[in-house]
């Protein structure tokens, strides 16, 4: 007796190719989550309340490998999905410029005379900006042609 299908495979195997980039991704964010817990208890109590962002680095690093690692084992798209919108590239680089300013002030204060208001500070502010928003575009752009490469 012939079967007729009422479904096509093409859809069925996005559908669960989409299933396990989800399993990779939560994966990774668990392993996120508890690298972060582990940083926050390892500075409350042996760093004197300081945690630093080197290892804030490491969970980073591991949840990379581990990313890596399971979609090539579950045989699914490892950057199929992987770029975000001109909205996300732009809070993204606010972001990073945030970071390097809150550096740039730390290490920097007495040069600024302890004011954030300072004329050479807050000059910086749209520099490292436009520096670095056309990194982020390019290395967004970058994992959106992999991911074209690797369908």
């Amino acid at each position: 007796m012939m079967k007729f299908k009422s479904v096509a495979n093409k859809v069925t195997d996005e559908r669960n190719e989409a299933v396990l980039n989800n399993k990779v991704a939560a994966e990774c964010f668990y392993i996120m989550i508890v690298g972060t817990l582990v940083c926050l208890v390892y500075g409350s109590l042996f760093n004197n309340g300081v945690i630093s962002a080197d290892y804030l680095l490491y969970p980073l690093l591991i949840s990379s490998i581990w990313s890596i690692y399971r979609a090539e084992r579950l045989d699914v798209n490892t950057f199929g999905s992987s770029s975000i919108t001109v909205l996300g590239c732009l809070l993204v680089t606010g972001l990073i410029t945030l970071m390097i300013m809150s550096a740039n002030y730390r290490y920097n204060h007495d040069v600024y005379h302890n004011n954030p208001l300072d004329p050479r500070y807050l000059m910086a502010w749209p520099i490292t900006y436009t520096i670095y928003v056309s990194f982020v575009f390019l290395v967004n752009w970058a994992l959106a042609a992999l991911g074209r490469f690797e369908r």
